[in-house]
């Protein structure tokens, strides 16, 4: 019996293998395909790697392959050029946080949109959701990458702000929640005032009356 050989993420003339899917009749090996055109299709792995089929059967003719997807303008394509310009575009606002600390993008998701929606596809994409990193010091790749609501991603962006501290690099937010530290008051002594993460945390917090109605905190 010859040797299974997961063939996921990879393209064969003009379709990009999805996942495997149960077999057809007499243990055929079968997988779900993404053709260029968008559709999605089912392929026998014996017609893909001979390439007795390119396509869904949207171009009969079968003329040489294409690398057009028509996929620019969904959100998926959005996710993953934005993945790129925070790893790989030092003019881009958040590359500090990403790019600029080391953070990568696997070989095969940085140079083919096609293999980052195979994956996508077979791992519970939808619009609702964005791309997330399990380890937020690792890099965007398939064993790092999950699928969560935007609204946690969200929650997650505003801890964006990584701390070198006892000899190792954290994200504040998880710092704070570790030390029992106010996350929003060490955040601004850091951000807005400039102050070291030993300051922020030594100073103690001063309380001001303003009126008989109103206390201010001053920090």
């Amino acid at each position: 019996m010859s040797k299974f050989i997961d063939i996921t993420g990879q393209r064969f003339n003009n379709l990009v293998v999805i996942k495997r899917i149960d077999n057809a009749a007499r243990g055929c090996t079968m997988w779900e395909c993404l053709c260029d055109c968008g559709n999605i299709t089912k392929v026998r792995g014996n017609n893909l790697k001979s390439g007795a089929v390119k396509s869904c059967g949207c171009n009969r003719k079968e003329s040489k392959p294409t690398l057009r997807h028509n996929m620019s303008k969904t959100r998926l394509y959005r996710e993953w050029s934005a993945m790129k310009r925070r790893c790989l575009t030092p003019s881009c606002k958040a590359y500090k946080n990403y790019g600029g600390r080391g953070i990568k993008i696997c070989k095969k998701w940085e140079s083919s949109f096609e293999s980052f929606m195979a994956w996508a596809l077979s791992n519970g994409y939808s619009d609702e959701l964005t791309i997330e990193r399990i380890d937020v010091n690792g890099d965007y790749c398939p064993e790092n990458c999950k699928w969560i609501p935007a609204n946690e991603q969200q929650k997650n962006r505003t801890s964006c702000l990584f701390i070198h501290y006892n000899g190792k690099s954290q994200n504040l937010f998880d710092l704070c929640k570790e030390m029992n530290l106010s996350y929003k008051l060490i955040h601004n002594r850091i951000h807005k005032l400039g102050w070291t993460f030993e300051r922020a945390i030594s100073e103690p917090v001063h309380v001001e009356k303003r009126n008989k109605k109103n206390v201010r905190i001053r920090i």
